[in-house]
């Protein structure tokens, strides 16, 4: 996957250098917060920069911006093709190439990760005629091997995913069963021992608000913290009347609150 480097990290630059980009229409503001008891261990507020028709324009909500305070994704370009964006360091050198090319029907076909030149993440995804995301090609040495391969109910809502590693062995299974007339989703994977076990549990509680249970530990980092779900915690995820993501609460074993991202938007 070749691109002008030189190009898009001098429009990369010029985009960066702006505090509110020119053409913004949107901005929407995340205010996440990492508490211990009543204490406030971990805080961050990241902004999205929209045009108009509600395109990206900069981003702080990423990874990068996670582990390099400052640092934001800043799009280069977006049709209904391809999209281009650049990870800026808070240093202002430009860290990686983000690529994304979709099929005349939206989904998303290719993912490419590129520094410095070279490509350091290259994918591809097959589809059914609904959009389901069938499965998933990861390249390595030259050939891409099979990920995953999925399986759908007749509510196009995926109920199976076999893992696979470079070496075609089967590494995970991942299974999804659905009840209370879809309302609540039992979330099941494999342990390093191919035990199947119960992970989540998620509950439609009303149209906008979801609740999730954690029968399993995870965690990762997303909004800019670390999202921790102990054994017995559960969240709570609302959205707006529009859909779009209002707030994330987590809750520990006792209901105390442990994590909290709330969501503005704003037009200017």
């Amino acid at each position: 996957m070749k691109i002008s480097l030189v190009l898009l990290l001098c429009m990369s630059l010029s985009i960066y250098a702006q505090d509110i980009p020119d053409g913004t229409t949107y901005i929407k503001t995340i205010q996440s917060t990492v508490y211990k008891k009543k204490d406030t261990l971990n805080h961050r507020t990241l902004k999205t920069y929209y045009d108009n028709d509600w395109n990206v324009l900069t981003n702080s909500n990423n990874l990068s911006a996670a582990l390099d305070k400052g640092s934001e994704t800043v799009t280069i370009m977006d049709t209904d093709k391809k999209f281009v964006s650049a990870i800026i360091t808070s240093k202002k050198d430009t860290l990686d190439y983000i690529v994304y090319l979709y099929d005349d029907a939206g989904n998303r076909t290719n993912y490419y990760q590129i520094r410095k030149g070279d490509t350091l993440n290259d994918q591809k995804r097959t589809y059914d005629k609904n959009g389901n995301n069938l499965e998933l090609f990861n390249k390595k040495n030259g050939k891409y091997y099979l990920s995953f391969e999925a399986e759908y109910n007749d509510d196009n809502k995926v109920i199976h995913r076999n893992w696979y590693n470079a070496n075609k062995a089967l590494v995970k299974i991942e299974q999804f069963e659905y009840i209370n007339d879809g309302k609540t989703k039992l979330y099941y994977k494999t342990d390093k021992k191919g035990k199947l076990n119960l992970v989540t549990e998620t509950t439609e509680i009303d149209p906008e608000t979801l609740k999730k249970t954690y029968h399993i530990p995870a965690s990762g980092i997303n909004y800019g913290i670390k999202l921790e779900h102990k054994k017995g915690y559960y969240s709570i995820t609302k959205t707006d009347e529009k859909e779009r993501f209002k707030s994330l609460e987590i809750f520990d074993k006792k209901g105390r609150l442990t994590t909290s991202v709330y969501v503005t938007y704003e037009t200017l």
